[in-house]
């Protein structure tokens, strides 16, 4: 096959030609270009994501605060068919087992279906705090208090089935209420170690079942591990395997806690007015709880500075905090079934 015919099948060499260095420089330049943009959308994404995540669990956190709260305040007051009457003589400290267990004073610990501590303020402390709970302001402690955050105490008897007086833990501190006419006493809260045989169902005969007694302590601590700065819910709660008060975070990114507490001024079941601190005579009386929390962001969102203030119920507004942190406030009403039924 001679030149020519090369030249007509396959072109001459004059013809074909590469990329000049200017050519590929400006390829070279285009590609980084869409590279770039391609990372800075990733990056903007990956932000994005990041941020939708931590308020997507700031709300989750929120929430499942609410509805923590919310049903075990539903049963508060439930003591099985005993109901405790007239006004208590003193405030009960939440966490002292003796007052539980002691005849002299249990009764007012079931007048005290809920109780509270409350911190007017952002910046307020509780003056008083139960002894034997083990709270304080220092940091450091797994009961270390959150300034400005009130305490909430729940008490109630166990809703499962009831206890057999035969199968109790004597370490278990129980309700038992008497059904029996002829028994000189209608309830008793003590340890499954203690006397069971005194209290009858109704037909005189059979000892009266058990059910655990249960007292809760919610409170709002400024790190859920000591020095991690994560605000936490956290309770305080009777242990029925030990018969001791333990400690247990419940909640991580709430960073305030306000109670307003409805009273019944005229024993028709309704709240008549919500108030921050109740006096001794008024716990018997509050047949509704208003709960009003702030959740906060765990991690810092960047480029954010929280300057809104959040209302919270009577103790009024909190903020600015002037940090990175978001937030958002709470606010759910919760009727006392108990109590409030009993009045109806």
């Amino acid at each position: 096959m001679n030149d020519s015919v090369c030249a007509h099948i396959f072109g001459s060499r004059q013809t074909q030609r590469g990329l000049s260095l200017v050519e590929m420089m400006i390829s070279i330049t285009i590609g980084l270009l869409i590279l770039s943009a391609m990372a800075t959308l990733f990056s903007n994404q990956s932000k994005m994501r990041s941020e939708l995540d931590k308020s997507n669990r700031m709300i989750d956190n929120g929430r499942y605060a609410l509805e923590v709260l919310t049903e075990n305040l539903r049963v508060a007051g439930f003591f099985g068919n005993y109901m405790p009457s007239g006004a208590p003589t003193a405030t009960p400290d939440p966490c002292n087992l003796a007052a539980i267990t002691n005849a002299a004073t249990s009764l007012d610990v079931l007048r005290h279906h809920v109780q509270g501590y409350d911190a007017a303020l952002a910046t307020s402390q509780i003056a008083a705090l139960p002894t034997l709970c083990g709270f304080t302001y220092t940091a450091g402690s797994a009961t270390t208090l959150k300034s400005g955050s009130d305490i909430l105490v729940l008490r109630r008897a166990s809703t499962s089935t009831p206890v057999a007086a035969a199968a109790a833990a004597a370490t278990t501190v129980y309700l038992q209420v008497s059904n029996c006419t002829t028994d000189l006493i209608s309830y008793q809260l003590v340890t499954g170690s203690g006397t069971l045989t005194t209290f009858h169902d109704r037909d005189c005969i059979t000892t009266a079942s058990l059910r655990p007694f249960i007292a809760q302590v919610y409170f709002v601590s400024p790190d859920n591990n000591a020095g991690d700065g994560i605000p936490t819910l956290k309770r305080i709660e009777l242990d029925p395997a030990t018969g001791a008060f333990v400690s247990t975070p419940l909640v991580e990114g709430i960073e305030y806690m306000q109670i307003d507490y409805g009273l019944d001024t005229n024993t028709d079941g309704a709240a008549d007015s919500y108030i921050a601190a109740p006096i001794a005579a008024d716990w018997p009386n509050i047949v509704s709880v208003k709960i009003n929390i702030i959740a906060r962001n765990i991690d810092p969102a960047t480029g954010y500075t929280d300057t809104k203030n959040y209302v919270l119920g009577s103790a009024g507004s909190f903020g600015p905090f002037n940090d990175a942190y978001k937030r958002h406030a709470y606010t759910q009403v919760v009727r006392l079934v108990n109590p409030s039924g009993r009045r109806e």
